[in-house]
């Protein structure tokens, strides 16, 4: 026990070596790629590959011919009268004598239904692995784009309120400034100063919002566990416009993975049924074998032998019935499964465009309210400037900028994961993201 802790610890220590170290500015691409290198969800849907991918090979090697090598070397002993024979005045026991063979031997299905539409049943499951590996990936760059995007977010609301913050300072020292001319109150300055720590405070916690952003992105990208790097790659928020919705429906059943994949499913669950229907049916069966036959390999003769067969289930004490009633059943399943896929994808779809058309209308509407507090800003402090009024409309209007530019960052990021999610919904999220 003592031996196995240091080798578990230098095998922890290997594995996080192995980990990708993440660049100082992260780009989009750079984390798709290194997610995509290292996803265990992906690395589950390739084992799944594998696994389908040999199980279409076995069933495969039942269509072809099966050729092999047998070869022996005996001595022996009989008994006649275990078989049998008895002669008179002849001892029973025979031997020892030796006895040797070596030959190939051949096989071959000539027809034999069963097997090829097991065959083609499995195919088509290798077909659905295939379509999951690819939808795996799909959901991989979505969760990787969501996870930017919330990073991108952290960062963007940080540097707002450290803009507000040296924004706030400046208004502080200017009713600071103003109080020594007396032309300012200690209410004023007080206020001014309650406004920069507020901002302040919120910096401090947006800081660390950031960091936690960033380190929940590290570890889906399974990278080195770190904060020191940065986001800034504005692809994250994607580009274009919506769609015709029954076009853009349409374009996603052809192209969506896991929908190709539960149409492979239905396939290889009516291939699986044929295959139990057609073990009623005759298999013919050809057979052959040629070689060399005798007591010695130096003394022995030529032997052949072939075989025609036939096949023919006649009673099966209802197996053959059972298995029907269960593939029957797989089949439904199978069929559910994809009605239930095609609903999933049209409401992802136009889920995922009304949330654009809706981000589209936020993102618009909050950059012209960013504007105008920005405007309004200026104004009041040439208002409070010019001794019309105490600074109570310049805090309140850096108030109304602070919620302005929050409600910017946000419509900036549900726009962005509404773009990622019609990616995703349309099955292009790592064509989009990728380019």
């Amino acid at each position: 026990m003592k031996r196995l802790f240091p080798i578990l610890l230098l095998a922890t220590s290997a594995m996080a070596q192995n980990r990708a170290t993440l660049p100082a500015d992260l780009t989009l691409i750079q984390a798709l790629e290194i997610a995509l290198a290292n996803s265990t969800t992906l690395r589950e849907a390739q084992a799944n590959l594998q696994t389908t991918s040999g199980q279409y090979e076995q069933y495969r090697s039942a269509l072809l011919p099966q050729v092999g090598v047998v070869a022996r070397q005996g001595y022996l002993t009989m008994n006649l009268i275990g078989f049998g024979i008895d002669i008179l005045d002849q001892p029973s026991l025979i031997g020892p004598f030796a006895s040797m063979d070596a030959r190939v031997t051949f096989t071959q299905d000539l027809f034999n239904i069963a097997n090829i539409r097991s065959w083609q049943s499995y195919s088509s499951h290798r077909d659905s692995s295939r379509y999951l590996v690819e939808n795996a990936r799909e959901t991989v760059a979505l969760n990787v784009v969501g996870a930017y995007l919330h990073a991108l977010r952290a960062k963007a609301s940080r540097d707002t309120l450290a803009d507000q913050t040296s924004l706030g300072a400046e208004l502080y020292q200017l009713t600071a400034d103003r109080l020594k001319q007396g032309a300012a109150s200690e209410l004023d300055a007080n206020r001014a100063k309650q406004q920069v720590n507020s901002v302040e405070q919120q910096r401090q916690e947006a800081e660390q919002s950031y960091v936690a952003a960033k380190l929940n992105l590290a570890n889906l990208l399974q990278a080195n566990i770190t904060a020191n790097f940065e986001v800034s790659d504005e692809a994250a928020y994607g580009s274009g416009v919506t769609m015709d919705h029954e076009a853009t429906v349409r374009a996603a059943l052809a192209s969506r993975p896991d929908y190709r994949a539960a149409e492979a499913a239905v396939k290889a669950a009516e291939s699986q049924l044929a295959s139990v229907k057609a073990t009623r049916l005759p298999a013919f069966r050809l057979r052959f074998s040629d070689g060399q036959s005798g007591g010695t390999p130096a003394h022995n003769v030529n032997t052949y032998n072939v075989q025609g067969m036939i096949e023919v289930p006649i009673f099966t004490g209802g197996r053959i019935r059972g298995e029907i009633h269960e593939a029957e059943g797989n089949l439904r399943e199978a069929v559910i499964a994809l009605d239930k896929s095609r609903s999933q994808i049209e409401t992802d779809v136009l889920t995922a465009m009304s949330g654009v058309e809706w981000a589209l209308k936020e993102t618009e509407t909050s950059a012209q309210n960013v504007t105008l507090s920005r405007q309004e800003v200026e104004l009041t402090r040439a208002r409070f400037l010019q001794g019309v009024t105490d600074n109570t409309e310049v805090v309140n209007a850096q108030d109304r900028l602070s919620k302005a530019n929050d409600a910017q960052i946000r419509a900036l990021y549900t726009l962005g994961l509404a773009r990622a999610n019609l990616a995703r919904a349309v099955g292009g999220a790592e064509r989009a993201y990728r380019k």
